[in-house]
């Protein structure tokens, strides 16, 4: 070997010192960036072949730089990573359900039923006075206000969840080109056998956010592109990046009002598109399972209360001696519509305290009547909204065709159309008699309710939960349910942290070792330095010969 070609070792040293210093910088100063992969420096030796010693060494060649990671910890965290966003969706919907329910508070629907129950008890101690039955239709309508109340927090949040659920789908497209994009580059770089460290360390953070959001399968090509697939479908590929587009469907509730709901297909394909796990999961869970589960359950114990409070009341007799008269609104359909009859919000009166008899179905009746002249049911205490009347086919209308006088049990035309038409009478009626204005037994009936085992059905029928001891059960449900997801995605939470701690182990930077390496480059730069001063201060004596 020549003084020339020692040049040459000590020059490609010093290139090979100054490039690990640049890469010890580099790592150095991404030591806190999440996602960046430290890179290491690869060389060898390098040499020519000598015809009189076979080998002679030509200094250091580099090959290239790599990064350190571990593409099993990558796939492991993007695994959990979408149960994490799914139980993160979940746990998010039960703590909001738990905040709405606000129990046991004093401002729960617990409480509210306590006072309504109350309420009828202090009427039963006195059932004529008039601030009493007002303090009955007073608590009534606050019960049915905390009903509403709750109900149109569950809805409005079941709605929020499309919110969440077009915001989540615009991030799924944006990180896709993304992908798409890094995908361009890696393959610009890798094409010509180089390592494309900084868009793989991009490109992995990308997909790690994705399946955070929806369930992935990725595999890679010879030139570092990846394909990205879900729900059957490729979202991106080499060649090629697809969007999620969202779709909007209406209808209409059992209450009338008009629900909307947001779904999702794949932008060329258009065939829907369920995710399999992730956020986006989460959030049709919680739209569609979860918050329908506990709005079922307040419905159910909306309608429970209704049928079970208008079943003693049509019994009782109000303070004008009529029977037959609900206490709620028995059109109403669940917790978002319940409320008081409009005979109870008309007349306090009309509230039936005293004690009733039996409710009894007639026998149906074929009647004539002449426009102007009364004719009689045949029993007196109707009860109200029970009478159907028919002509032929036809169904009359109350107050428009025909009037009754629910107490005696008169009936009359209301214009001559139906003159001598036989007439069809359905209805119910109550048997006994009113015991007066002072009478407290169906105050008393109603008050005891509050204990009665009225809901929960056994395989026989048999109730088996009172009011209170259904609505504690499903928020103790509420609770329970709760506690799971927060289990789960504390687990989940866990295991991500670990394969971070593993994949941080391999690919995070450490300044010791970094420090360790800047050190070593620097005696080699100058080690290569002294090498160059010295051959050339050879090269000068052999020149100046």
């Amino acid at each position: 070997m020549g003084l020339f070609s020692l040049l040459s070792v000590g020059t490609r040293g010093l290139q090979a010192a100054q490039l690990g210093m640049d890469i010890s910088g580099q790592n150095i100063s991404n030591a806190d960036v999440e996602g960046y992969s430290r890179k290491r420096l690869n060389m060898a030796a390098d040499y020519r072949p000598d015809g009189t010693y076979g080998q002679m060494g030509f200094g250091v060649e580099v090959i290239n730089i790599d990064r350190l990671r571990n593409a099993f910890f990558d796939q492991q965290i993007q695994q959990q990573n979408q149960q994490v966003g799914y139980y993160t969706a979940i746990d998010e919907a039960y703590q909001n359900l738990e905040s709405i329910f606000t129990e046991p508070t004093e401002t729960g629907l617990n409480e509210y039923l306590n006072q309504f129950f109350d309420s009828w008890q202090n009427l039963a101690n006195n059932p004529a006075d008039p601030s009493a039955r007002t303090m009955v239709k007073t608590n009534g309508e606050i019960l049915t206000g905390v009903f509403h109340n709750l109900a149109t927090q569950i809805s409005d949040y079941k709605q929020s969840r499309n919110n969440e659920i077009i915001q989540r789908v615009n991030k799924v497209n944006e990180l896709t080109k993304e992908i798409f994009n890094l995908n361009k580059e890696i393959a610009a770089v890798e094409i010509s056998s180089q390592n494309a460290n900084d868009s793989r360390d991009k490109r992995d953070k990308l997909l790690k956010d994705l399946s955070q959001i929806i369930d992935i399968d990725t595999i890679e090509n010879e030139l570092g592109q990846i394909t990205v697939t879900t729900g059957g479908s490729i979202i991106v590929s080499p060649a090629y990046q697809q969007d999620i587009e969202t779709t909007t469907s209406t209808y209409t509730a059992a209450d009338g009002s008009t629900v909307t709901d947001i779904g999702m297909r794949f932008f060329d394909s258009k065939r829907t598109y369920v995710p399999n796990n992730g956020e986006l999961k989460g959030l049709l869970d919680a739209r569609d399972v979860v918050l329908p589960e506990y709005q079922a359950k307040l419905d159910t114990l909306a309608n429970a209360l209704v049928a079970t409070i208008n079943e003693a009341h049509v019994r009782g007799y109000s303070l004008n001696g009529v029977s037959g008269i609900e206490f709620f609104d028995a059109t109403s359909t669940g917790a978002s519509d319940i409320s008081l009859s409009a005979a109870v919000l008309s007349n306090v009166q009309n509230i039936a305290a005293a004690s009733g008899g039996q409710i009894l179905v007639a026998p149906t009746q074929t009647i004539t009547l002449t426009y102007g002249t009364p004719g009689s049911l045949g029993n007196t205490n109707i009860n109200q909204n029970s009478v159907i009347v028919m002509a032929g086919s036809a169904t009359l209308v109350e107050n428009t065709d025909y009037q009754i006088d629910y107490r005696t049990g008169a009936i009359q035309m209301l214009h001559a159309g139906y003159n001598g038409t036989p007439l069809t009478v359905n209805y119910r009626y109550t048997a006994g008699n009113s015991q007066g204005v002072g009478s407290n037994a169906n105050a008393i009936a109603i008050a005891q309710l509050r204990e009665q085992l009225t809901m929960d059905n056994d395989i026989l029928g048999n109730p088996t939960a009172s009011f209170s001891e259904f609505y504690a059960s499903f928020i103790g449900r509420l609770g329970l349910d709760r506690n799971e997801a927060t289990s789960n995605l504390d687990s989940r939470n866990h295991l991500v942290a670990q394969y971070e701690a593993q994949q941080d182990s391999v690919a995070g930077v450490s300044l010791d070792e970094e420090m360790a390496e800047i050190i070593k480059f620097q005696h080699i730069y100058q080690a290569s330095a002294r090498l160059i001063t010295t051959t050339s201060e050879m090269l000068d004596i052999l020149l100046n010969m």
